[in-house]
């Protein structure tokens, strides 16, 4: 496996948005919360590099993305091979899959498929087990609900 750098808060501080960068795929997760520029923009250079090739980003409750956070990720992906989502709304999905049909290469999942979103991807620098424990931990270090939990909310 490649190597793993988290991007989570410090103890006792929460971000509603935090990532991990594995090799050629960065893994986001977006909670509730107005996230601070300086942490999207940090965010937006590690999917801008050139070694970004798939990214995956996770999400739950009420996300708030500026449109200016917008359009700087869409900047930022527009050479990935491969983009998924993991989201709880049944509507989220409905509007990436959507998307997909418009051309963007973005396919969703629900937080129960997970392993799925991780066999879609087909990252060369891990496989889907080790998605999964990567996913649980970026969880745990963002002050998130479990896997599990949230697998049972969608």
């Amino acid at each position: 496996m490649a190597e793993i750098q988290f991007n989570t808060p410090p103890k006792g501080e929460h971000w509603p948005h935090t990532w991990v960068v594995v090799g050629d795929l960065v893994i986001s997760l977006t909670q509730e919360g107005k996230i601070p520029d300086p942490i999207w923009d940090r965010f937006v250079a590690d999917a801008s590099r050139p070694t970004t090739k798939r990214m995956l980003g996770l999400g739950y409750g009420a996300i708030y993305v500026t449109g200016r956070q917008r359009r700087s990720l869409v900047m930022a992906m527009r050479d990935n091979d491969r983009r998924a989502g993991v989201l709880g709304s049944s509507v989220a999905r409905g509007i990436a899959t959507a998307l997909s049909w418009m051309g963007t290469k973005i396919r969703a999942f629900p937080w129960s498929d997970v392993a799925g979103a991780f066999d879609y991807l087909a990252s060369p620098d891990l496989d889907t087990d080790e998605g999964l424990e990567i996913v649980s931990e970026l969880l745990r270090r963002s002050h998130a609900p479990t896997l599990e939990e949230l697998a049972s909310r969608s």
